[in-house]
């Protein structure tokens, strides 16, 4: 239920920032656009992808719907660069959407990575502590953001 709460915080979230950096990007240059996309882009489909991840059951169906999202993520904020700075929003975005997934994997199974899994109650803690951090980061990435297009 936290991780549902969450994903729709950041969603909201990144739906509000999107909406005003549609409104001002025309006031800043290519460089500042460029560097704000790669923030926004990457920290986005990260979280939106880790989240997507570890709410959907395992099916070999679901195994790519988070870094297509991320994808996607990326081509939205890419759209306010130039054609083939673009790119660069698409590859940010894919590239958080896959870590992202992968990041959801190892919380659900550590032994992935050869972690030793000490009892569930320790699985399901490290797991709320740090999909709570992602958030928090996520959260932090566009409050500083925020402030810099509302100045």
């Amino acid at each position: 239920m936290l991780i549902l709460v969450l994903l729709l915080w950041n969603a909201g979230e990144m739906v509000y920032i999107y909406n005003v950096f549609r409104k001002k990007h025309a006031l800043f240059d290519d460089r500042y656009i460029k560097m704000m996309c790669m923030a926004l882009a990457s920290i986005s489909s990260f979280v939106i992808a880790l989240y997507l991840r570890l709410l959907l059951p395992l099916h070999p169906v679901t195994y790519f719907l988070p870094s297509f999202a991320g994808l996607w993520i990326g081509w939205k904020f890419g759209s306010f660069m130039k054609a083939p700075a673009s790119l660069n929003g698409m590859y940010n975005g894919a590239l958080g959407g896959i870590m992202g997934m992968m990041f959801g994997a190892v919380l659900q199974n550590p032994a992935i990575c050869n972690i030793p899994i000490e009892t569930e109650a320790s699985l399901a803690y490290n797991l709320m502590i740090l999909v709570i951090f992602c958030a928090a980061l996520h959260t932090l990435v566009h409050l500083f953001i925020r402030n810099t297009l509302t100045k």
